[in-house]
C-alpha cells in the first residue's frame, strides 16, 4: 500500500505531461463557413480584422425616436412642435430672482447642449438652450456643472447639485428646558 500514492501522482504528473505537449491548441474553426476560413498556411495579416467583420452601423435617424424623448421629463413624451408666431411669452415686469429655481441636469452632446431646469412654479422641467430666456434672464453658457445666466449686465449661475458629496451637517437642535417643578409643601392634616 506505500506504493499507491506513488502511483497515483506518477499518473497525475504523466497526464499533465500529455496535456502540455500540444499546448497551445490551433485556432478553432467553429462557427465559420468553408468559403471564409481561412487555410492554415494562410498568413494571420491576410485574415479581415473584426472591425471589418462587424455589420455597418445605423444612420443616427435610426435613434430619433430616442433623442426625442427627453431622459430627464417623467412623462417621456416628444416635445410638441409649437409655431414661434403663436407662441408670445409675456415680458416680466419685474425683475425675477433665481432663488426657487433648481438646475435637474445638463446634457452636453457633439450635436446638443441643453439643461432642465425645475420651476418650483411649474410642474414640468424647462429645456434650456444657450440663447434662451428664463424670466428674464439669458442662458450664456451651459457647462457641465453650472448654466450661466446674465440680464441686464448682471450674471448668476444655477449650479447643479452633487448627489455624491454628503451635504455639511446642520446645527443641532436645542435641548428642550424643562421648567422647573415647584414643590408644594406637605399637607399639615396628614402628618
Amino acid at each position: 500500500m506505500k506504493w499507491l500514492p506513488g502511483f497515483v501522482l506518477l499518473a497525475l504528473v504523466s497526464m499533465l505531461v500529455l496535456q502540455w505537449k500540444d499546448w497551445p491548441p490551433g485556432p478553432s474553426s467553429v462557427g465559420l463557413d468553408a468559403g471564409s476560413s481561412a487555410g492554415p498556411n494562410t498568413p494571420v495579416g491576410s485574415e479581415l480584422d473584426a472591425a471589418a467583420q462587424l455589420p455597418p452601423q445605423d444612420p443616427k435617424d435610426a435613434y430619433a425616436s430616442v433623442t426625442d424623448r427627453p431622459l430627464f421629463r417623467p412623462e417621456r413624451r416628444p416635445e410638441e412642435d409649437v409655431d414661434p408666431e403663436a407662441q408670445t411669452s409675456p415680458e416680466p415686469d419685474v425683475a425675477t430672482s433665481l432663488d426657487g429655481m433648481n438646475l435637474s441636469a445638463v446634457i452636453i452632446t457633439p450635436t446638443l447642449v441643453s439643461a432642465w431646469i425645475q420651476d418650483p412654479n411649474e410642474p414640468k422641467l424647462r429645456r434650456l438652450r444657450i440663447g434662451d430666456d428664463l424670466e428674464g434672464w439669458s442662458v450664456q453658457t451651459i457647462l457641465p456643472d453650472r448654466v450661466l445666466l446674465e440680464r441686464q449686465g448682471e450674471q448668476d449661475a444655477l449650479i447643479l447639485r452633487d448627489y455624491g458629496k454628503t451635504p455639511s451637517p446642520a446645527a443641532p437642535m436645542p435641548v428642550p428646558r424643562r421648567p422647573p417643578r415647584v414643590l408644594q409643601p406637605a399637607d399639615p392634616a396628614q402628618q
